[in-house]
């Protein structure tokens, strides 16, 4: 086959398969749609449960936000944005749940377990006069990162097809984060060099590390269980080989299976999140906000509840979508 025959077959499966989609977007999604009522069925109360948890943690830092004065401190500040992640992280959770895809909805809930963890060190430790900078060191990492992924953007943009910064734009990234390693030095820029003044290593703290200064170590587990699922090594391939009726399948598409886990990790760390914003960046913690966090966590334990039963009637084994 020639250069130009290939080429012509190939533009003749692509006009094949773009003459066929509709039909197979309509069995697809007619097949996705019958998937999803057999998931609500079975999850529905567990997912209903999680979504009227989130949303209420969210109005409560949306009231916390309008009744914080303005302009807030620095680390009122910095605790709002990580709420407002947290949240968005969540409903990602959420989304991802409904469709079926516990697997990935591991992802937003390693985020989450990450962001109760940093909201409580920079809330634990950012008041004390020793460390009365911390804020600003973990403002300032992104200074450096931020020039960093610069750098690596500018090699390969010609190679991408896309515009290279200017000089300008590149020298003034450069001075920002000079600025940053002189007044925090060059360790700065490590993942977590933020935190090298806080207790333990000084030169290199881990996740794990700074997990036992938030105080919620114990959850570590889910946080490496989840990473498999991130990365790409074996460990993640492996969790990917589910068993069905007619034996071990890979999984390429949602699933029923898996989805309790993913959402209890995900909705623990949101309830730390904005235990750490009403704690840490709020002016005022007074009853009303304490009722209400109790309430983020009464409706937590009741999501628990309802998808551990779910789990338990799960008696056929899980079944694979139809893609």
């Amino acid at each position: 086959m020639t250069d130009d025959e290939f080429r012509r077959h190939v533009e003749a499966l692509v006009a094949r398969e773009v003459r066929r989609a509709p039909r197979v977007f309509a069995r697809r999604w007619r097949r996705r749609d019958q998937f999803r009522s057999g998931l609500r069925r079975h999850w529905g109360r567990g997912l209903d449960l999680y979504h009227l948890t989130m949303e209420f943690a969210r109005e409560l830092g949306a009231a916390i936000n309008q009744a914080t004065p303005q302009p807030r401190d620095p680390l009122a500040a910095v605790l709002m944005q990580i709420h407002a992640r947290s949240c968005r992280a969540a409903d990602e959770v959420h989304c991802l749940l409904e469709a079926g895809h516990a697997q990935g909805a591991l992802k937003p809930a390693r985020l989450l377990y990450e962001l109760a963890v940093v909201a409580y060190v920079l809330g634990e430790y950012g008041r004390l006069p020793e460390h009365a900078d911390l804020v600003d060191r973990y403002v300032a990492h992104h200074d450096v990162v931020a020039y960093k992924s610069m750098e690596t953007y500018q090699r390969h943009a010609e190679t991408l097809g896309q515009h290279p910064f200017t000089a300008d734009e590149m020298m003034l990234a450069k001075e920002v984060s000079n600025e940053a390693k002189a007044k925090h030095g060059n360790s700065i820029g490590r993942q977590f060099g933020w935190a090298d003044p806080l207790p333990g290593d000084p030169k290199q703290k881990s996740t794990q590390d700074l997990a036992k200064l938030a105080g919620i170590a114990h959850l570590h587990p889910y946080f490496e269980w989840a990473s498999a699922e991130t990365h790409a090594g074996a460990q993640g391939i492996a969790m990917n080989t589910v068993s069905t009726r007619r034996g071990a399948v890979l999984r390429a598409g949602p699933g029923v299976d898996g989805i309790a886990e993913p959402a209890s990790l995900a909705l623990l760390c949101l309830y730390h999140c904005t235990v750490a914003l009403a704690a840490y960046g709020s002016s005022h913690c007074g009853e009303e906000v304490l009722m209400h966090i109790q309430v983020v966590e009464r409706l937590r334990a009741r999501t628990d509840t309802a998808l551990g039963i779910a789990h338990m009637k799960a008696s056929a084994r899980p079944l694979i979508a139809t893609n």
